[in-house]
This record gives C-alpha cells, structure tokens and sequence, in this order.
C-alpha cells in the first residue's frame, strides 16, 4: 500500500467518524479493482476509526485540529487572505453579527490552509471527502481547484434534492419513493458543485431508517469507487451546460451497463 504506481491517481481522503467509505476504497485497492493510490488520510476528529482503518493499511493518517485558539486570528489570517472578500463570496457562515462572523471565518481559513499543506505534501491528484462533516470555505477550495476541479464529495441523497448532512433521513422522512446517491465536485456551496454520478435504490413500504441507509450505503461504495475509476481513465469530461454552469459526462463506453448493475444491485 505504500508504493507509489505513477500511472495512478493519487488520493488524499477526508474524514471524520468511521470511514467505512474509505475502507471500501482500502478494500478495492487491495483486490486491484481501485484505478488509484490513496496517498494520505486527514481527519478533524483524532478519535475517528477511520484513522486506525488508513493506519493498519500503512497510509499516513493524520489529524488536523480545527480548534484554533489563536490570539487575533482575523490578523492571523488576513496575512495570506483577503478576508473580507471571502467573507463577501462564502455561505457557510451565517452569523449576522460582522466581527463575530469574521473572527470564526478567520479560525477556520487557519485551520483550513493547515490542512491544505498537509495535503499538499502528499501531491494528489483528488481530494476525496468521504464523510468529512465540515464544510469547506473559498479559501479552500479555491487553492484546491485552482488547476480545476479537484475536490470530489459523496452525497447520500439525489442532488438537488435533500442537500446537507442528513440526506437518507430527509428522504425517509419525506416519504419518497426512491432515495438515492450523489458524487460530485465540490464548489463553493452546500451539495451544489457538478453531479458526476448518481445511483438510486427502491423505499420499499414498511421499512425504516436503517434499512433504508443501509441500501445507500452498499451504493455508496460502489459509486464513489467507479467515479474514481473513471477519473483515473480520463472519462470523466467538464462542459457547459444551460446557463454556462458546468456539467459532467461520462465518456466510459460501458456507462450504461454499469449503471443499470447499480439499479440491479439496488433491487
């Protein structure tokens, strides 16, 4: 696991609890069936399981504390950001209250330009959040994507529906028929960058919750899993859609036959 293969991508995965998205890459990766090398894991949380899982597989796990107690952080920060225009640009920080609000964007850029030097260190390709429970600012994901899109987020419900943390419960709560699974690259929104794949499964009557997260989980990992894959293979293309807002297509010529396995899989 801690050989380089040049012809891979390289991958650093974001984390925060148990990481079973991330063991269903180890496990991919270890059969051969994952067309990329997971190069380092990064977590918020320095409990989470997911970091014992990347540790027993020899990868670099490491723990970026986003406690930052720093004296005059907006200072701090406005030596490398301009913080007032990103607090203009970002949308994750609603507090009304200006000075309030810039002094928690300021902690978190802090926080956020330490894990991108962490990453950066390991030179990957992507940055996969898979389960990552915090929300990226422009800072971030502007240094991220400044050569394009880079960042890539796992979803558990079919985007644009049901955005944010709780997407199989506001399905299940809704009373849909059909729940589903997104990956997509990362913008500076809540769940709104370019859908990259989607893959749905039946809500049958009677069942609940965690029968219901269950069945999305087991997609999950393979979806998450083949968006790699397709990355890795050069069939994952960018282009303008209505509006000019960017859109992704598929080029596998077997997209559809895979797809089809997912709605299989899922009944």
């Amino acid at each position: 696991m801690n050989s380089s293969d040049p012809r891979k991508p390289r991958l650093a995965v974001l984390i925060s609890g148990g990481g079973t998205n991330l063991q269903a890459m180890l496990d991919r990766s270890a059969a051969g069936t994952l067309d990329a090398e997971i190069a380092v894991v990064l977590s918020d949380n320095p409990e989470a399981f997911g970091l014992k899982r990347a540790e027993r597989a020899g990868i670099p796990a490491l723990h970026i504390d986003y406690k930052i107690s720093a004296q005059s952080p907006v200072k701090q920060a406005e030596r490398f950001v301009d913080l007032a225009d990103l607090d203009r640009r970002q949308k994750i920080i609603k507090n009304p209250d200006p000075s309030e609000r810039l002094a928690r964007l300021a902690r978190l850029v802090l926080a956020e330009r330490e894990l991108a030097l962490r990453i950066e260190a390991f030179r990957p390709d992507y940055v996969c959040l898979a389960g990552f429970m915090r929300l990226l600012s422009p800072y971030f994901i502007g240094h991220m994507n400044h050569e394009g899109p880079k960042i890539i987020n796992i979803h558990p419900a079919l985007l644009p529906a049901f955005p944010g943390r709780s997407g199989y419960e506001d399905t299940f709560q809704y009373g849909c028929k059909w729940g589903g699974v997104t990956v997509h690259f990362v913008d500076e929104g809540e769940d709104t960058g370019p859908i990259i794949a989607q893959a749905v499964y039946p809500v049958w009557p009677g069942e609940d919750i965690e029968k219901i997260r269950n069945r999305g989980l087991s997609l999950e990992y393979e979806v998450y899993s083949q968006v790699i894959n397709w990355l890795a293979a050069g069939h994952v293309a960018i282009k303008r859609g209505p509006g000019g807002r960017p859109r992704v297509e598929i080029t596998d010529p077997d997209y559809a036959a895979i797809v089809a396995g997912w709605v299989r899989k899922a009944l």
